[in-house]
Order: structure tokens, then C-alpha cells, then sequence
């Protein structure tokens, strides 16, 4: 019996922290049930959803958002 190539084995997540956002203000992302929130660093809920690339992408644009209209005031 052949022996299989184990040169696609690499599992690493080589995009885990290469996000727009400094690591202190990332929404946290939470799975309860079916659903996923994310909240911000305060606790405040930002979205409440059925997929967690969407909640993700949402939260993120948010935060954005806010750390924009922070730096203007």
C-alpha cells in the first residue's frame, strides 16, 4: 500500500492576527447556541447573528467606526 504525501499538511492559521485593528479593540466574539455575538471591549453588544463571518466583518466595520469618530473629537 502507497503511502500518502504529507506535504499539504501545514495547518497552521497563518492569518490569525493579521486583522485592521489593534489587538485591545477587537470585538469578542461569542457562540451561544446556534447564534454568535460579538461584543466590544466594554461589553456593549454590537451584533447578534447565524454566522459567524458576518457577525465578524459587522463588529469589525464597527469598531472601525468608532475609532475613527474617536480620534476626530
Amino acid at each position: 500500500m502507497p503511502r500518502t504525501s504529507r506535504k499539504g499538511k501545514n495547518t497552521s492559521n497563518t492569518q490569525l492576527n493579521e486583522g485592521s485593528l489593534p489587538r485591545s479593540e477587537r470585538p469578542i466574539i461569542i457562540e451561544r447556541g446556534k447564534k454568535f455575538a460579538a461584543y466590544d471591549k466594554r461589553g456593549k453588544l454590537l451584533i447578534l447573528g447565524y454566522e459567524r463571518r458576518i457577525v465578524q466583518e459587522y463588529a469589525d466595520a464597527q469598531t472601525k467606526l468608532r475609532l475613527k469618530r474617536q480620534r476626530k473629537d
